[in-house]
């Protein structure tokens, strides 16, 4: 072999063994389980007490309709908590397992 077929062998090899440096460092990549939603990480409020007091089926009626308004209001911000957890939860697993 003369001096230029060298010279080609010897720029083969550097761009091979640079290609194949390149392809074999592998950065892991690891993800998170992301943060919930504002929203749903609000302290509930609380039910109001009937007063001892109190005489008047309307006054009955009136803290019913409130709390039962407040009742309906948790439950579906528990239900969308559950629905956001179950899917990031999906996601997440799905992307980090698929690794």
């Amino acid at each position: 072999m003369n001096k230029e077929e060298w010279g080609i062998v010897l720029v083969i090899l550097a761009v091979v063994l640079v290609l194949t440096g390149c392809a074999s460092t592998t950065v892991p990549v690891t993800m998170n389980f992301p943060q919930a939603p504002e929203p749903l990480m609000m302290e509930p409020e609380t039910l109001d007490p009937l007063p001892e007091d109190t005489k008047e089926m309307s006054d009955l009626l009136e803290n019913s309709t409130v709390n039962y308004g407040k009742y309906r209001e948790l439950q579906i911000k528990y239900q969308l908590w559950q629905r956001w957890y179950n899917t990031n939860r999906r996601i997440h697993k799905d992307t980090t397992e698929g690794n």
